[in-house]
């Protein structure tokens, strides 16, 4: 599933920028197969998202940064399968939390408008997902990751 969102950034000073920033996707899918069975698929994901950023002198239109980030997220899904007649459904759900190292610049090429791009170099800790089938729920295991962690292109407006 994709992840898409939007945000804001306010800058303090000339140099330290805030950005807040808010997730919230929903996808499904449903196939029928060749013998009559069913898959149905839906997932939802909601997630928000803090960076700090100090940003360094400017070479010509171009405004490099480095700063931190925060963020916490969860997701949820459903399958509901159906073979030969009877239907299993399942249910996930889950969240996480990660923090970062942001690198990244900004490219006015207009006024009012640039592009940018960020990689965050971080730490993602996921709490234990729960698998629901019926009246059962199982715990899965909790993970964490450090290492490349995202990157992004962002159009920002300038007000």
């Amino acid at each position: 599933m994709n992840l898409f969102g939007v945000g804001f950034r306010y800058f303090f000073t000339k140099e330290i920028g805030v950005t807040g920033a808010l997730n919230f996707g929903t996808a499904s899918t449903s196939e029928e197969f060749f013998d009559g069975d069913t898959e149905d698929v839906s997932a939802t994901t909601f997630g928000i998202a803090a960076d700090a950023n100090y940003h360094l002198r400017a070479l010509y239109s171009v405004s490099p940064y480095v700063g931190v980030n925060i963020n916490i997220g969860s997701y949820s899904s459903t399958v509901e399968i159906t073979e030969d007649g009877t239907t299993t459904k399942t249910k996930y759900s889950g969240s996480g939390f990660g923090a970062g190292i942001n690198f990244g610049f900004d490219w006015y090429f207009t006024e009012g408008l640039s592009l940018g791009g960020k990689y965050t170099l971080g730490f993602r800790s996921l709490g234990k997902p729960d698998q629901k089938v019926g009246n059962t729920t199982v715990e899965g295991e909790s993970s964490s990751f450090f290492g490349i962690g995202s990157a992004s292109i962002v159009l920002n407006v300038h007000f």
